[in-house]
């Protein structure tokens, strides 16, 4: 033995010249441990060894004396290190066996290597640099490190059949940085009884822009046990496991850029989940969950999302357990949602019956420049809940807390039976809950396009009133394009509501409608605007067209429950009596508090209407700001005539407004009351074939200012 380390210390006499481009080491290998001392051949002192092999071998370099015992040892190596290998730790895997290249001593990078299995304990004060490539099966990656060190995925390949294909432990973090235009890919096995495919154990920073695999068959696909920050990288996560998170953090999860090509088919699922706030600053996702009650984007705190290209098709079903459905939601936060930037696009097919497309436990914001497209084709149901039947349906915006929809450029489609464009707030006994707002003060706001043409489901009757006798049902539930517990205030933007079922109301609040300003427009089968409180039009242009009842509608059941402030409001109904344009119970409840203009058109309840009181035979609208008219004459109003309200008769006069009808409307009962109107004063309705020109508002049959051609007589009227 002494004459073989003889002949190996002249090898190291022989191999102790340093080059520029590189030198070499000597490499000690255990039978177990993997490479057990790394060295540079200029570092080394002296080798020793004893005959006896009890004894131990001894290696002193420079600055440090190792010790291994004689049976520890498999062998000797001298590999050539390039210069270029600086401070870096290259982990090389082929097939079933690993290399490293370790240029720190082994006191300090502790290097474990079993077929293609590699482990490092690193106890260097450093933050060092491991660069890993090739391909291996089974394969594994693992370090530990008091120091936030950097794991460079230079093209590497590791599947793991038993566990974790790579498991992370940083005391400081890791960062983990995929090596520009390279592909990586992580796997578990079927075998696996691990967590996850990836695991950092700590807080994990993502950088680099190459490609990142990640497939799991048990578990997670990542899994971080920490803040997660991602800066950049392209993702292509998979996994059809049940109750699984695609990428999550155990704490904080912050994604500034990258690419994400998400897919879970499992059960329970969330493709990207945090346990605490989720930021989404920019970035593009394309996401798929189709397991029942899935999530694509989940955060059981906040999220917020200021920028990024965020598609999502959320595809699973509603599952009932204990009485209570679970929903397949394409972005669901615990607490608040915020966004206000991005692109986002959602659509949830039929097959996702109930789901969600944004949705949260307490309030949603949105704000600033984003667009947001969401469609939802799924059919609500009826369902045994623990106090009897109930239902579920689908949503776009759901919030159950406060909304507020600020600005952007927003399109709600919902196709299923009973869906919701934007649903608002809960009830808590008698009580509702959740306020709704819309624009700023100032009268900006969101352009928001909302459809449903879902119809009823559940049984029993509908109209008012609810109870025995009135045909109302709690067990039935219709579609609706907005739908807020507490009040409703639209202060601003540009609204587009269609509805085309039974039920289908445009806004419906439990509380009080306010509009505010904006321009809106609501073209519905049942009521366009409905409230159980007050309506007050204050500001902004509101027209709203029903073909199936009543255009506005509040149940209020006292004075002011329909007001005209300085607002504008156009609204019609072509279903015919007892639905009406203007519907309070009573045309004696509604107010004229400002200087706006109320066109209504309409059947007439003749005297009916709930409870008591009767609206059809005109009214007396008590200290009116302005004069005002009930027209209880019968007269059809055409479509494709221009109706001008004028103080003249005949061609010429003040153009007070001018209104259109999109389909023939048979009114016996009309609200006329503009601007200028004075009590005892004579005015008239006359018609042409033409639109105003020069309006100052032209919007959807309302024309504002400009000039009327009109010079065919309606109607005229002795204001009130």
């Amino acid at each position: 033995m002494k004459r073989i380390f003889l002949v190996i210390s002249l090898i190291i006499i022989g191999l102790s010249v340093k080059a520029q481009d590189g030198e070499y080491h000597v490499r000690i290998h255990g039978n177990e441990r993997g490479i057990v001392l790394d060295a540079p051949v200029s570092s080394i002192d002296s080798m020793y060894v004893n005959l006896d092999a009890t004894s131990p071998i001894k290696v002193r370099t420079i600055n440090n004396l190792y010790s291994f015992g004689f049976n520890e040892v498999d062998s000797l190596t001298f590999p050539w290190i390039p210069a270029s290998t600086g401070d870096i730790v290259y982990i090389n895997y082929n097939g079933t066996t690993a290399e490293v290249i370790n240029p720190y001593p082994v006191t300090e990078v502790i290097v474990t290597i079993s077929e293609a299995k590699v482990s490092i304990t690193s106890l260097s004060s450093q933050n060092i640099t491991y660069c890993l490539s090739g391909t291996a099966n089974p394969g594994r990656f693992a370090i530990e490190s008091t120091t936030t060190p950097t794991i460079k995925l230079n093209g590497v390949n590791l599947t793991n059949p038993t566990g974790k294909a790579m498991d992370l432990t940083c005391d400081m973090g890791v960062i983990l940085e995929f090596a520009d235009g390279t592909t990586n890919s992580l796997s578990d096995g079927s075998e696996s009884d691990k967590k996850a495919a990836l695991m950092s154990n700590s807080d994990l920073l993502v950088q680099g822009n190459g490609t990142l695999n990640v497939t799991s068959l048990v578990k997670h696909p990542i899994k971080v046990k920490g803040i997660c920050t991602i800066n950049s990288g392209n993702f292509v996560i998979t996994s059809n496991v049940d109750d699984v998170n695609g990428l999550s953090a155990d704490s904080t999860l912050v994604i500034n850029g990258g690419s994400f090509n998400i897919t879970m088919t499992g059960a329970d699922d969330n493709c990207i989940k945090a346990d605490r706030e989720l930021t989404i600053n920019g970035g593009t996702f394309v996401i798929n969950n189709s397991g029942n009650t899935s999530k694509g984007i989940k955060s059981d705190s906040d999220i917020t999302i200021t920028g990024g290209d965020i598609s999502i098709t959320s595809s699973g079903a509603t599952v009932i357990t204990d009485y209570d459905p679970s929903y397949c939601t394409a972005i669901k936060g615990d607490a608040n949602v915020i966004i206000s930037g991005g692109n986002i696009d959602i659509n949830l097919p039929t097959s996702n019956n109930g789901g969600k497309g944004i949705s949260c436990e307490g309030d949603m914001t949105i704000s600033g420049d984003n667009t947001i497209h969401i469609e939802t084709h799924g059919d609500g149901a009826t369902y045994t809940a623990s106090s009897g039947t109930d239902t579920y349906s689908s949503s776009c915006l759901r919030a159950e807390g406060n909304m507020q929809i600020l600005s952007g450029n927003i399109t709600l489609s919902s196709t299923g039976k009973a869906g919701k464009g934007i649903k608002v707030g809960k009830k808590n006994g008698n009580t509702y809950t959740g306020t709704y707002t819309q624009g700023n003060p100032d009268g900006t706001g969101p352009t928001l396009t909302i459809s449903t043409t879902g119809a009823q489901v559940g049984s029993g009757g509908g109209g008012w009133p609810p109870g025995p006798g009135g045909g109302g049902s709690s067990t039935r539930s219709s579609a609706k394009a907005i739908k807020v517990g507490g009040i409703a205030t639209v202060y601003g933007g540009t609204t587009t509501v269609t509805t085309t079922q039974s039920g289908a109301e445009g806004l419906e609040s439990k509380t009080q409608i306010n509009i505010e300003g904006g321009q809106h427009y609501f073209k519905c089968y049942d009521d366009c605007i409905n409230s159980s409180g007050k309506i007050f039009f204050n500001g902004g242009v509101t027209v709203c067209f029903s073909n199936g009842n009543d255009a506005v509608d509040s149940n209020a059941g006292q004075a002011g429950a329909i007001t005209i402030g300085n607002g504008v409001a156009f609204a019609y109904t072509t279903k015919g009596s007892p639905e009406e344009g203007f519907d309070c119970d009573n045309n004696n409840y509604i107010r004229i508090t400002g200087t706006g203009i109320g066109i209504s058109a309409g059947g007439s309840q003749g005297g009916g209407g709930w409870p008591g009181g009767g609206g059809g035979s005109g009214g007396t609208i008590t200290n009116p700001a302005q004069g005002y008219k009930f027209y209880t004459s019968s007269y059809s109003f055409q479509a494709g005539r221009y109706y001008t309200l004028s103080n003249t008769s005949g061609a010429g006069g003040t153009n007070m407004v001018t209104f259109s009808f999109e389909s023939n409307c048979s009114s016996t009962l009309a609200l006329i009351t503009a601007t200028g109107m004075v009590s005892g004063s004579t005015y008239y309705v006359k018609y042409g074939t033409a639109a105003p020109t020069d309006a100052t508002t032209a919007f959807h049959g309302l024309y504002l200012g400009g000039t009327s051609s009109a010079s065919t007589q309606a109607f005229s009227f002795t204001a009130q």
